[in-house]
């Protein structure tokens, strides 16, 4: 910042001085006392080096420089002010972010902690309905969207890949043998990840079967239990019911304490996670400031994932 600017209350006070003529209605403006508004214009005409009011028969008059030098500097403060009501007005509307409830509980809500520290006072609104989500799109001004990164309306940027890990508990996975094959996964028995009323990409189930080469008759045909969210398929491998297929990030903390172990030898990469961010959101510092800190943080551990690493360098 340029040294020797005088400060903000100081060319307030004498704005507002200069535009009533008078101390104590400029003092009643900016809820100073006449005491503090006469010390603040003292301040500016000695940092000035010139004087900016003179008396006149009790009454406070412009000098030439006084009437310039307001002039000028009233546009400017006006404009300062009508910026500073825009930043506020932008930062008291949450910031609408939508996302998958098991991305939002696994993956951002574990990073939201150092979001909150470098930006206090950010306030977001998480929308997690799949059918706002991937049909009608409404009501978020970023998605952290699963798929190949075109949605009509939105500007996206690739955020990390999608591993999905064929997962059971360690005694199940010794009982069965690890596969060779994805399609090996049908010795097991099958908890299957079914979301309704969704598109059916979005399970995780038929992702892995269909890039075996099974058709899409095949898998619905599938044995096992049905479940309709992540978090129920994750509890039900965890009580041992059978073998499951889920995204590496939403069991990275089982796998790295053991409570489950890999079935395949092989995990499958299938499509992405993107920010999709709303054209008419571009541009708005809100969003670009979130945008840019997913960005950076994308590729790192939360400090859970990375104590369960160092306990195991294996995991």
């Amino acid at each position: 910042m340029p040294r020797g600017l005088p400060t903000t209350i100081a060319l307030c006070c004498f704005e507002a001085t200069a535009r009533h003529m008078s101390v104590t209605q400029a003092a009643e403006e900016l809820s100073l006392t006449q005491s503090a508004v006469s010390r603040q214009i003292r301040k500016l005409e000695a940092s000035l080096g010139c004087q900016l009011f003179r008396r006149v028969k009790q009454r406070l008059v412009l000098t030439e420089s006084g009437r310039c030098y307001a002039q000028d500097i009233a546009p400017l403060l006006e404009r300062l002010a009508i910026v500073t009501r825009e930043v506020r007005r932008d930062y008291a509307k949450p910031l609408q972010v939508g996302a998958e409830p098991s991305f939002t509980t696994r993956w951002l809500l574990p990073r939201m902690e150092a979001f909150a520290d470098s930006y206090p006072g950010f306030d977001i609104e998480y929308f997690g309905d799949l059918d706002q989500l991937y049909v009608t799109q409404e009501g978020f001004d970023i998605g952290i969207l699963y798929g190949q990164g075109r949605w009509s309306g939105f500007v996206t940027q690739l955020l990390l890949p999608c591993e999905l890990v064929a997962v059971c508990t360690p005694s199940l996975r010794e009982h069965h043998g690890v596969i060779t094959h994805p399609r090996q996964l049908q010795d097991y028995p099958l908890l299957c990840h079914v979301p309704k009323a969704s598109p059916v990409h979005l399970s995780s189930t038929y992702l892995w079967f269909h890039a075996a080469g099974l058709s899409d008759e095949e898998v619905a045909a599938l044995p096992g239990q049905r479940f309709e969210h992540f978090q129920f398929v994750l509890d039900a491998a965890l009580h041992g019911m059978g073998a499951a297929v889920l995204p590496r990030y939403f069991v990275a903390h089982e796998l790295a304490q053991g409570r489950l172990a890999e079935v395949s030898q092989t995990p499958l990469i299938c499509g992405a996670y993107y920010l999709a961010i709303r054209h008419t959101c571009i541009g708005d510092s809100r969003v670009q400031a979130f945008v840019d800190w997913l960005m950076q943080i994308a590729d790192e551990p939360v400090e859970e994932e990375r104590q369960e690493v160092e306990k195991d360098p294996t995991g």
